[in-house]
């Protein structure tokens, strides 16, 4: 997968080698980010110099901000709306840990519409690849995928099991359907969630259908080796003062676990233009 990772002077240049993405001139103003993102689907600034304050501020200018409250208060172990992916040495923590975590759609296991993930490493300290954040051309990919791994998304739905339920506090207990397919008007994309890799902790599980544990897990296998190909992939090494906006409409995104005595401190905001409430998310039914 290092062949998608880039040296950090080649700014203008596309992100992934299907032409995914662009590294933004570090004199870019904040308020042309919007359209570069919507433009090239990833973009990257950095040496960006912000607060938690000034961080909300521009998530706020980039659309609806995403959050929770109210009845949905304690989701995500109640971050309400920017979460810090802080590398937490608490073993329950998963999505906010240190261990990896697989190629997946933002929103998906609690039915929530996100347009942009915004990133801001607001500290970093003794990492290299280790806690990168990759990110799949997922369109690239949907279009090049053979297909065996085609029709069990053409069929509609996965099955999915949330572990990690001081942040999915308000979905199913046991097994839901999710469409493997999202439309919120400006494209249809996968709507998908891999499997763990075996590590200790797991915030989610899924599986296909129909399909016995051992044809199941060969398909997810399969699946990931496609998507994480070099082609569709790019891997973002963090340093301080990096800003990464991430369309979730057109990608996934997954993290590399982190090595002991390793610092990544990272801001995330999600934004959601025009809600669309007809498009396919968590089917909030018990599978």
């Amino acid at each position: 997968m290092n062949s998608s990772v880039f040296p950090r002077g080649l700014r203008g240049r596309a992100l992934t080698a299907s032409g995914l993405g662009v590294h933004l001139p570090d004199e870019t103003p904040l308020a042309a980010v919007r359209q570069a993102v919507l433009d090239h689907g990833v973009t990257l600034l950095q040496n960006v110099q912000l607060e938690e304050s000034s961080f909300r501020q521009f998530v706020e200018s980039l659309g609806d901000k995403v959050s929770y409250a109210e009845d949905n208060a304690k989701v995500g172990y109640g971050f309400t709306d920017i979460l810090k992916l802080d590398g937490s040495h608490d073993k329950e923590k998963v999505i906010t840990g240190r261990g990896s975590l697989p190629l997946h759609t933002d929103g998906i296991l609690l039915g929530t519409q996100v347009d942009l993930i915004i990133l801001y490493a607001e500290d970093v300290k003794d990492i290299d690849e280790d806690g990168a954040t990759v990110v799949c051309d997922q369109l690239a990919a949907l279009k090049d995928m053979p297909e065996s791994l085609h029709q069990p998304l053409l069929d509609g739905r996965l099955e999915y099991l949330a572990f990690e339920r001081g942040y999915f506090t308000n979905v199913p207990e046991g097994w839901y359907p999710i469409s493997t397919f999202r439309d919120y008007g400006r494209v249809r994309s996968l709507n998908l969630a891999l499997p763990f890799d075996g590590q200790a902790k797991a915030s989610w599980d899924v599986r296909v259908p129909g399909l016995n544990e051992a044809a199941s897990a060969a398909w997810f296998a399969a699946l990931e080796q496609h998507l994480l190909a070099d082609r569709y992939l790019y891997c973002h090494r963090w340093r301080k003062g990096d800003l990464l906006i991430i369309d979730n409409q057109r990608t996934l995104h997954g993290r590399r676990g982190l090595l002991p005595n390793t610092c990544r401190k990272l801001l995330r905001g999600q934004v959601t233009f025009e809600a669309v409430a007809s498009a396919p998310g968590a089917a909030l039914g018990s599978a």
